[in-house]
């Protein structure tokens, strides 16, 4: 479609363009094929953990420069927020959108008084969990209880961030408007032969992902006393965590996405060791879907919102079952699921469908 005739969406999201390629990069991509999109992103200036990571389709970027390293002082990340809504309603006015896609509460503050676009919400975490100081978190679960009051659609990526919505705010009577739309994979499925772990090797345990403070390390330092035949590899940014030294725990930093299979190529085991919180509880975990489309076995903590994973995965929910599964897994490390449920699981779960879905949404606005 011709680009003039298109629609407009401008895309807000607080993700690094160049961060570990997440739900708002894959999404603004996948929608760029029916919508022309001006992706407005926040640049942080701690580049580290960052890649290389490029999208193809979207010409359109624009930065959000606001002060560095203020997350410590409430009132300089308040002047913060006032620079990206002044940013905000900056390019509302040039762009002139039809819709303007938001992705945190935050952003609301710029449109507050603003009528004329359509505003969609894609909620993708439990944003008030992430807050520790009481007066940014009820300012931000004011803001919140706006957005999703004046939101022309709200998009949730579980059914947990679904129920937190209508309880803190009461929306029983709008239910109709909140949509379920998960996550997804990129939707390209990797050709990739089932391997077998080789007697008397060791069992290689790999997590891909952010390494954030609800990464369960006492489990891994745990398992790592009671098996001397395990290593871990780690690749991923780091967040507001710091990885124990250990001599069979080896981090790799961040890749590429498409890099990332020459990482773990040869690891028996993808993990996704996590603690359970609010944070956690709410997530719909794209590295699930990924993992699955590297044809390895799978160990990851359990929780609701992944049961619907099971046919796929090894579950735990204590360190007991957490050594159970190794202790099969190092016997016997043949590929839980077959390669035609592998298939039509990824082919009903690419990016692109989660994209064509929104898209119908908002057709219908």
């Amino acid at each position: 479609m011709n680009k003039k005739m298109m629609k407009k969406i401008l895309y807000v999201t607080n993700v690094d363009w160049n961060w570990i390629k997440q739900r708002p990069q894959f999404i603004a991509e996948s929608l760029s094929n029916f919508y022309e999109i001006l992706v407005l992103y926040r640049y942080w200036y701690n580049r580290k953990g960052l890649t290389e990571d490029r999208n193809t389709n979207i010409t359109n970027i624009s930065r959000i420069y606001a002060l560095p390293f203020v997350n410590r002082s409430p009132k300089l990340k308040q002047l913060n927020d006032k620079i990206v809504a002044w940013k905000i309603r900056r390019k509302v006015k040039t762009f002139k959108p039809e819709y303007v896609y938001l992705t945190n509460p935050m952003q609301f503050a710029s449109l507050v008084d603003n009528s004329e676009q359509k505003i969609i919400y894609d909620c993708m975490d439990y944003h008030v969990a992430f807050i520790e100081d009481r007066e940014e978190r009820q300012r931000l679960k004011d803001l919140e209880e706006k957005l999703v009051n004046r939101a022309n659609l709200i998009l949730v990526s579980s059914e947990k961030l679904r129920e937190n919505i209508i309880s803190d705010y009461n929306l029983e009577e709008q239910v109709d408007k909140i949509v379920v739309v998960r996550n997804g994979y990129n939707g390209k499925i990797l050709s990739i032969p089932t391997q077998h772990k080789k007697n008397n090797q060791k069992l290689v345990l790999a997590y891909v992902g952010t390494i954030s403070h609800w990464f369960d390390f006492d489990i891994i330092l745990r398992s790592l006393e009671d098996f001397d035949n395990i290593e871990y590899k780690l690749i991923g940014p780091i967040s507001k965590a710091v990885i124990p030294e250990h001599d069979r725990i080896h981090y790799l930093g961040s890749v590429p996405h498409e890099k990332i299979y020459q990482y773990i190529e040869n690891a028996d085991v993808l993990i996704m060791p996590f603690q359970i919180n609010d944070i956690v509880e709410a997530v719909d975990p794209v590295k699930l879907y990924e993992y699955i489309n590297f044809n390895k076995n799978i160990l990851t903590v359990c929780y609701k919102e992944i049961l619907r994973f099971e046919p796929f995965v090894y579950m735990y929910s204590n360190y007991s079952d957490y050594q159970m599964n190794l202790v099969q897994l190092i016997e016997n490390n043949n590929l839980k699921y077959d390669s035609i449920a592998r298939e039509d699981f990824l082919k009903s779960n690419t990016w692109e469908k989660r994209a064509e879905m929104i898209h119908q949404l908002i057709n219908q606005l």
